[in-house]
């Protein structure tokens, strides 16, 4: 079954992703990975068509988002999430993490201070016809499996709470360095007595997930299709393209 935050984002358009990196903004282009469910992130659109160079992204917030959960997770999932989400926020190295003091066996997960930067497909299509491939590899054209980011969602910070949504049994204020060690790129702070926050040491905003169209070879041209067509007899009914629905990709 599908993460609860993971159904809310594709059903907004968006793939999640585990980027390590920070500093990514739209467009970009990706090549998707069957073997493994894993994306490979090429780099600009504006390496491989410079006009592109030119489109601004848009910046807004995400309310549908803020605070979205996710379902929750046992110890141990709970643990490998966290170790991947901090890594997408600047945090490589987690030494020490001991959930003991909640008194559960369930962690759920939510991003704030949701926002996204955009730029409008309308202003894509005109463009990409001209789109070069020069130094990206063949076997990533020929096996047409590239599509362009347009917009990315970004978080400030990442929130743990119980499954059951209930105040830790202890308060750990002033001690929270016993049982979280997040290095010298982070910080871990009791935001409530329900929620522990990370943030990275620069308390910069991070993605997390993104909207994207296919790239597609016509007549010799690249043609860019955020909408996925389907036909069921004479009715037609379109859906945000998402490279793999009900999971969080891991990007290299």
């Amino acid at each position: 079954m599908a993460d609860a935050l993971v159904k809310a984002l594709n059903k907004l358009g968006y793939q999640p992703v585990f980027l390590p990196r920070t500093g990514v903004k739209p467009p970009e282009v990706y090549h998707y990975l069957r073997d493994g469910a894993r994306l490979v992130r090429i780099g600009e659109l504006l390496n491989f068509l410079p006009a592109a160079g030119k489109l601004e992204p848009t910046e807004g917030q995400l309310g549908d988002i803020n605070y979205s959960y996710t379902s929750g997770k046992k110890v141990d999932a709970a643990v490998s999430f966290l170790e991947q989400a901090l890594k997408c926020i600047g945090i490589d190295a987690v030494p020490k993490i001991d959930l003991g003091f909640t008194g559960a066996k369930e962690f759920s997960f939510a991003f704030t201070d949701v926002h996204y930067l955009s730029v409008d497909p309308a202003r894509l299509y005109p463009l990409i016809k001209d789109m070069s491939t020069k130094g990206m590899p063949e076997e990533y054209v020929r096996e047409g499996r590239l599509h362009l980011a347009y917009e990315y969602a970004y978080a400030r910070e990442l929130v743990m709470a119980r499954g059951d949504r209930k105040a830790f049994d202890n308060d750990i204020r002033g001690q929270v360095g016993a049982y979280f060690d997040v290095g010298a790129k982070g910080s871990v702070s009791v935001a409530s007595a329900t929620t522990i926050s990370f943030k990275n040491a620069g308390n910069t905003a991070v993605a997390f997930a993104y909207k994207a169209g296919q790239l597609m070879q016509e007549n010799g041209d690249w043609v860019f299709y955020p909408e996925e067509v389907n036909r069921n007899g004479l009715v037609e009914e379109r859906e945000p393209f998402v490279p793999q629905r009900a999971v969080v990709l891991s990007v290299e």
